[in-house]
């Protein structure tokens, strides 16, 4: 295990997409969602926002672990592919909703202005849904990187 956070909280800052990815009786499910990285706990808090009728979240009533994972862009150069593979916990926020949602908007500011100042009625529509999603944690208790800018197949793992 590797104490120093630096890279991945780099790297989790400067990506927006999560894939989630839940199991069920039907069988396993992934869902991309955009999430903002908190690290103000010393390790990352990955908040995002969903309906509670979507699958990955009715998933949660059954199954007690997730996992996911966040890679950036793939650009024609195996070298540049970077992310990270995790594993933890899906939980609905209770408490701070207001710094999560504070948090979320920061980096997501297009969102903010949809639900607020929407231009369209399609964004009327959408901004009308995110204010029915909730906020929800995807809490990571292990977490693996893929880093191929600097040696093939270079790694780190944290765990929480």
């Amino acid at each position: 295990m590797i104490s120093d956070t630096q890279w991945l909280q780099d790297f989790l800052h400067s990506e927006s997409v999560l894939t989630l990815a839940t199991s069920d009786v039907c069988g396993p499910w992934s869902a991309p969602v955009l999430y903002a990285a908190d690290f103000s706990n010393d390790r990352p808090d990955l908040y995002f926002l969903s309906s509670s009728s979507s699958r990955h979240i009715k998933n949660l009533n059954n199954y007690t672990g997730s996992s996911a994972s966040v890679y950036s862009t793939y650009n024609g150069a195996w070298q540049a592919i970077r992310g990270v593979q995790m594993y933890g916990l899906i939980s609905a926020v209770a408490i701070n909703r207001v710094q999560v949602e504070s948090i979320y908007m920061a980096k997501f500011p297009e969102i903010a202005k949809i639900i607020n100042h929407p231009q369209s009625q399609q964004e009327q529509a959408v901004g009308r849904a995110f204010e029915k999603s909730e906020y929800y944690l995807f809490s990571p208790t292990y977490i693996r990187s893929t880093d191929n800018s600097g040696n093939f197949a270079s790694r780190q793992e944290w765990k929480f």
